[in-house]
């Protein structure tokens, strides 16, 4: 059993994430995190005896749509992997100028909806350990708090319940984890609007930071992991 699996598989059960018998909905946007994230879904359901059942979803939207290739691979994995798979298109004119969070936004909301139309039990994400540190680090910047990421979040007064089983892994055990099980992304370069969003603005200054102060961003993580736990 790899780390990053006992990593998942503990961080659920240590959490609490799920419970016998759950239907699971997992957002996917083909990127590494997300299919990383199925996978390890996939190995738990198939070892696991919590009997769970899995969909996953993608929401398609028009200014940064995948191409009708990448849809096919996504499928294609999907249908390896044993998992039922949906695209969600969204309801967002082509015309439209278009940015980072309202993308983001707007996938969570289409997410969302179908979750509570279709009756899943808990939405899986594959934030990870730097999505953790940026969210805290961007608090800090911009309202003066740490606050960050949960492993468990209730939405709208309980009715949607978000899962992160990777919130302390790091991007590089999603790496690892990838090239041992010949995991690709489908989605392989960044989002167009990338180089604009206030995150990626976020993960330059940890880095910098981190170069000369090497042990800035482990201290990071441990502030935010503080606050957190006291609120």
């Amino acid at each position: 059993m790899s780390s990053l699996t006992r990593n998942f598989s503990n961080h659920i059960y240590h959490n609490d994430l799920l419970n016998k018998n759950d239907k699971i909905l997992l957002a996917v946007s083909g990127g590494l995190d997300s299919l990383v994230m199925t996978n390890l879904f996939r190995n738990f359901r198939d070892k696991s005896d919590l009997n769970i059942t899995l969909k996953a979803a993608h929401v398609n939207i028009a200014q940064v749509s995948l191409t009708n290739k990448q849809k096919q691979q996504l499928n294609q994995i999907m249908d390896n992997w044993k998992i039922e798979f949906t695209i969600i298109p969204a309801k967002v004119p082509k015309e439209v100028d278009y940015g980072c969070y309202p993308c983001s936004k707007e996938r969570r909301k289409e997410l969302f909806y179908y979750y509570d139309e279709n009756n899943f039990d808990a939405i899986a994400f594959g934030h990870h350990k730097d999505d953790y540190i940026e969210t805290g680090f961007m608090n800090l910047i911009r309202h003066g708090h740490l606050e960050s990421l949960k492993s468990l979040d209730y939405m709208f007064d309980g009715v949607i319940k978000v899962i992160r089983p990777l919130l302390t892994a790091s991007k590089s055990n999603l790496r690892y984890y990838s090239n041992q099980n010949d995991i690709e992304a489908v989605v392989n370069r960044d989002c167009k609007y990338a180089d604009n969003s206030k995150r990626h603005e976020i993960r330059d200054y940890i880095k910098m930071i981190d170069e000369d102060n090497p042990c800035f961003e482990a201290n990071l993580y441990k502030a935010i992991q503080k606050f957190n736990q006291q609120n």
